[in-house]
């Protein structure tokens, strides 16, 4: 196959060139309003409700990230609804690429992309905990322990300790199943599915990476883990880009963000194992 085949089919969705483009202030003011929505929630309201010197309970994370990436899930509805698309999966399939990639070489480089980004994440972790203790970059002591590099986490107990999970079926759906849908779904709907086709007029073939460079510091609320968001952040971004797959992209970050958790989950919950 010649190399003009191979390129050309990880070229721009034919719908893309339909799809408004947006200036460049407005790409910058759609990734910073939920930085600021998320600081406000996570800074602000959140910690009124922790007690002094306690670290932030576990419906409290779960809330902020529920509110937070819910704004978002609505918000991207809202500007589909506007651009005149019924909220449906036949109506928007076209519009935030809702397929899975087509052919073996896809599928190839799909595995390459997320063997790579994995690697990468979990390499970053020690760069996560120095950076943690950089000024400016070190977490609030409010701050709940699953996303802090500082506290030692060696199982979901851990991430969560002011639950027991033995028999805690609530906490199991609310966030498996309730807090995984608004994060998946909110993020990578407003994020690849709305945002990042507008984002080819302002960076042409490069607008994936700007998206994942973007997205990464929209997690300005918790940048001490910029390091290892970032290969995730461009991984998303590429099987949602040039390979056209928003749906692959939410398997890529519901792996990322809850696989690990639920392998562990299952038997402290369920006591399997």
């Amino acid at each position: 196959m010649s190399n003009k085949n191979v390129t050309g089919s990880l070229q721009q969705e034919p719908s893309d060139s339909a799809v408004t483009q947006y200036s460049l202030a407005k790409i910058l003011f759609m990734f910073i309003w939920p930085a600021l929505w998320f600081m406000l929630l996570a800074y602000i309201i959140g910690p009124l409700f922790v007690p002094a010197g306690e670290r932030a309970s576990t419906p409290i994370f779960l809330g902020v990230v529920v509110l937070g990436t819910g704004a978002e899930l609505m918000v991207a509805l809202f500007l589909l609804r506007r651009e005149g698309y019924k909220l449906s999966i036949s109506a928007l399939r076209e519009r935030v690429r809702l397929h899975w990639p087509k052919g073996w070489k896809k599928w190839g480089l799909a595995l390459v992309v997320f063997v790579l980004a994995f690697a990468l994440s979990m390499l970053a972790g020690p760069l996560n905990q120095w950076l943690a203790t950089v000024p400016g970059f070190i977490p609030p002591d409010f701050w709940p322990p699953a996303s802090d590099p500082g506290v030692e986490i060696t199982s979901i107990a851990d991430a969560f300790p002011d639950i027991g999970l033995a028999g805690n079926y609530l906490f199991f759906v609310v966030f498996f199943v309730v807090v995984g849908f608004f994060n998946i779904v909110g993020e990578e709907l407003y994020y690849r599915g709305l945002l990042l086709p507008k984002m080819r007029g302002v960076f042409g073939k490069w607008d994936w990476v700007a998206n994942g460079i973007l997205f990464t510091f929209k997690h300005v609320y918790q940048r001490w883990l910029f390091l290892g968001i970032l290969p995730g952040s461009l991984s998303f971004a590429f099987v949602a880009g040039p390979l056209g797959s928003l749906p692959l992209a939410m398997l890529f970050h519901w792996f990322a963000n809850f696989f690990f958790a639920l392998l562990q989950a299952i038997p402290a919950v369920f006591g399997a194992g």
